[in-house]
């Protein structure tokens, strides 16, 4: 039995606000070479920094890769986020 693809792609959007523009430069400075090393096959992403906001765009090929690419953004940002407040 062949396997049915229902979505060809998926593309998100999601906007990180954070305290200040100081704050969001070093996070965003912190994660981009990020960016570069998570190519893969089945997802790319990009990053945008305006003020105090992180827009981060993820293009998968399937839900399973749009998820892990969240998750990995949300790990980064979140250790990079907690940095800042030691």
């Amino acid at each position: 039995m062949s396997e049915k693809k229902i979505l060809d792609s998926i593309e998100t959007v999601f906007n990180i606000e954070l305290d200040n523009s100081h704050d969001a430069s070093i996070v965003f400075n912190s994660i981009k070479p990020e960016v570069s090393f998570a190519r893969g096959e089945r997802s790319r992403s990009e990053i945008e920094l305006d003020e105090n906001n992180i827009i981060i765009k993820i293009y998968s090929n399937d839900v399973v890769s749009l998820r892990a690419s969240i998750n990995s953004y949300v790990r980064w940002i979140k250790l990079s986020t907690e940095i800042l407040k030691i």
